[in-house]
């Protein structure tokens, strides 16, 4: 009967004694001695655990505790690119459609623009700055600038004058198109606003390699939503 009772308090000791060793700080004291790399970070309402290494210590991770007064943001920044370790922990992956095409002169036909949700593919972010900001009050923002490649399938609808007339004066015919893209982006808490600078169309069948449009460059704009699932896939 003892064993377990001396365990037990040999277990409370060591708890008591670990919580104790690890203080609360103010967001000042941090900021004059922080962690060089932060791993993670948990926030509860006005505290925030902080995980993460100091710069002559690179073996053993830290905890700090920082408890924020009234008014005061902890904001923590971060680059990060596709060749870099963790680059992919979460997938850097929104759901985008671009709805506002605008293709230059081609030939004979002027400047033209498109709108309407006629596509919805996959952003892969490539290269991005990245800042998370946590409130007082226990808020989070979260800001991304980023740079993306943009895959997606398409519908277009092709006739005699986009076709050269291949198609008859008529005949209509739609056809599915393959999309890919530069994408320069910017997220606020996983909505993510799109600039397309240059984005091509590439043909899946014989007809469609008849459009006139067919692997020339378009520019438009976007919209895009990070899923929450993909946070879980680390």
């Amino acid at each position: 009967m003892r064993i377990p009772i001396l365990s037990f308090l040999l277990i409370l000791f060591i708890t008591t004694s670990h919580s104790q060793s690890i203080k609360v700080e103010g967001l000042n004291s941090y900021m004059q001695n922080k962690l060089s790399k932060v791993e993670n970070i948990e926030s509860s309402n006005d505290t925030l655990s902080i995980y993460g290494y100091n710069s002559n210590d690179k073996s053993t991770m830290k905890l700090r505790i920082i408890k924020l007064e009234r008014g005061e943001v902890y904001a923590i920044n971060s680059w990060s690119h596709l060749f870099q370790l963790g680059h992919w922990r979460p997938m850097p992956i929104s759901l985008t459609t671009i709805p506002f095409k605008i293709r230059p002169k081609v030939k004979n036909l002027e400047t033209s623009a498109n709108s309407g949700i006629k596509n919805l593919g996959l952003n892969f972010d490539i290269f991005h700055f990245e800042m998370d900001r946590y409130f007082w009050n226990g808020k989070k923002s979260n800001h991304k600038i980023f740079a993306g490649i943009w895959l997606a399938p398409s519908v277009e609808e092709l006739n005699a004058t986009t076709t050269e007339n291949f198609l008859n004066e008529d005949e209509k015919s739609k056809q599915l198109f393959f999309n890919a893209a530069l994408t320069l982006n910017y997220s606020y808490n996983d909505i993510t606003f799109t600039f397309v600078p240059a984005g091509f169309d590439f043909a899946t069948s014989s007809v469609g390699e008849e459009w006139i449009y067919g692997g020339k460059r378009w520019w438009g704009f976007g919209i895009g939503l990070e899923p929450k699932f993909l946070n879980v896939l680390k």
